[in-house]
């Protein structure tokens, strides 16, 4: 089990309560994610009673999302099972898989009524880390490049490396990112993206980050297998972070870390301030 950092040590970081942190944390993530699933022409995206709903139409569970669950504390078991069954109905009539990203901040009963539901709680939980800006910046190595994607072949690129690394099905999301170019593209998105290669290379890792909820995030951080453990995650960071410090007009920048990410955001100076659970449901209805 990996612990969360102390208390004093968040505060001296960012200069807020870690309570503080970790409501802007939970405040842009809910808000990012919502907006991540919804890129794409066919979907659908909904918010009622402390949760937003948005659905690509994809059939992966991560392109179709319930983020929050921001309900009354003392809400009764009737009262939560009535508003995951809303939720339910909304994915059913689109008859795809998802998954329901459970606030930090809400009701401690709402996973056990998920489950109750018939979802099932993902293994581990899903740290949700901040660094301050400007970041601490580890050395990254010779010959790498990294760039702002800026047409629709660095789009396509993308689509390859990000279906490649998350393992997605034959078939699924081949147009994620050219679907919505100005998503990626236009200057008055609040998303970034970027590629990087190794000299002379094609591009073989990737990564954005993305404004929500007055702070940015780092997102979409991906590495094809044959250009793992060779640098390019730090050469991405290392930009991302430079051009959030310059652009975002904030103090700090959040993400949401896999066991394999965790370490090298470490390295970056993140502080692990809280986590999400996460209930998928898998069959279509």
């Amino acid at each position: 089990m990996i612990l969360h950092d102390a208390d004093d040590l968040i505060e001296t970081t960012f200069k807020r309560s870690p309570a503080e942190v970790e409501r802007l944390i939970d405040e842009h993530t809910l808000a990012v994610q919502h907006w991540l699933s919804s890129r794409s022409p066919e979907s659908t995206q909904k918010q009622r009673d402390g949760v937003w709903l948005s659905s690509t139409g994809e059939s992966v569970a991560r392109l179709n999302l319930a983020v929050g669950g921001l309900f009354p504390h003392d809400a009764s078991n009737d009262q939560l099972d009535a508003k995951i069954s809303h939720v339910q109905t909304f994915f059913a009539e689109r008859d795809v898989p998802w998954a329901w990203w459970v606030s930090p901040r809400a009701p401690s009963r709402l996973g056990e009524r998920l489950l109750a539901a018939g979802l099932t709680r993902r293994s581990s939980l899903l740290p949700a880390m901040a660094a301050p800006l400007p970041a601490a910046l580890p050395a990254q190595r010779d010959g790498l490049q990294v760039w702002r994607a800026a047409s629709l072949a660095d789009l396509h690129a993308a689509c390859t490396i990000r279906r490649t690394a998350f393992g997605f099905p034959d078939g699924v999301a081949l147009h994620y990112f050219e679907n919505m170019p100005e998503s990626w593209l236009s200057e008055d998105s609040p998303a970034r993206l970027y590629l990087a290669a190794k000299e002379g290379e094609p591009p073989g890792g990737m990564g954005a980050w993305i404004m929500g909820a007055g702070i940015p995030g780092i997102y979409i951080m991906a590495t094809l297998p044959e250009w793992q453990r060779q640098g390019m995650g730090v050469a991405i960071l290392r930009r991302l972070l430079l051009d959030a410090a310059d652009h975002s007009g904030s103090d700090m920048i959040v993400l949401t870390a896999s066991s394999k990410g965790y370490g090298l955001y470490r390295k970056f100076g993140f502080l692990h301030i809280t986590d999400y659970d996460i209930y998928r449901w898998e069959e279509s209805t």
